[in-house]
């Protein structure tokens, strides 16, 4: 199945371990600064890496992921968790912060993007913010949907493989992971869509949101920025 992340979820804390501390205290500075309240939803949390710096800053905040296998590896970490989507988080009310980190957008199709914004729409407290970044097409067509990736480590190998699709690209891992004395051989998929940042911007504001900004990796969005971080405010 594509993007259940089934296979990584035991070794992702371990591949991302470089780039995901950075990543948790950027958004805990987010929050500090902008929610209008502690309370907060981390959608699409994986093994749980940001919740948890959420929590252990004192945001009292609840994990959404919708594949079992991240969330039993987060339970395992600690912190509080629902097994969810996106959608899924407008069961809670009043929050002051929702979060979706490296690329939950990017997996959600164009045509379900307003009906996902709602969602969180309709959990935040007047004021709320909603937090994310995204691929961008940059990234996805000239540095990711072009190449072959791979790594060889002690106790595991993979090899990323990606083809260009009409709305996005479509990324094949094939990983081998040490068991005992032999290793273990393991495929998994994954679909991120190229998303503009006007087609997300205009999303957002269609889905309720009155301010919304965006910025690239140094301010104002440039032609060759990997990565987008849009801020959203009910």
């Amino acid at each position: 199945m594509i993007n259940d992340f089934s296979v990584v979820s035991s070794f992702y804390e371990k591949l991302m371990a470089g780039v995901s501390g950075k990543w948790a205290a950027k958004v805990v500075r987010r929050v500090k600064k902008l929610a209008p309240n502690p309370r907060g939803a981390d959608v699409g949390c994986g093994t749980g890496s940001v919740t948890r710096a959420l929590a252990a800053a004192g945001f009292s905040v609840t994990g959404f992921d919708p594949s079992p296998e991240m969330l039993g590896e987060a339970f395992a970490r600690g912190g509080e968790y629902v097994l969810g989507k996106m959608t899924d988080v407008k069961k809670l009310s009043g929050l002051g912060f929702v979060t979706a980190v490296n690329d939950v957008v990017n997996y959600l199709p164009p045509a379900q993007l307003i009906k996902n914004f709602a969602a969180v729409y309709a959990a935040l407290d007047k004021g709320g913010v909603f937090l994310f970044d995204v691929s961008s097409i940059y990234r996805l067509r000239q540095v990711i949907g072009t190449n072959m990736f791979g790594e060889d480590r002690e106790d595991l190998t993979y090899i990323w493989f990606n083809t260009q699709r009409k709305n996005g690209v479509l990324m094949e891992l094939v990983y081998f992971y040490k068991e005992g004395n032999a290793y273990r051989r393991e495929e998994e998929s994954f679909f991120e869509y190229a998303h503009g940042a006007d087609e997300i911007v205009s999303s957002l504001k269609a889905a309720g949101f009155g301010k919304v900004a965006v910025v690239g990796e140094n301010g104002e969005i440039k032609a060759e920025d990997e990565r987008w971080y849009f801020t959203a405010i009910k």
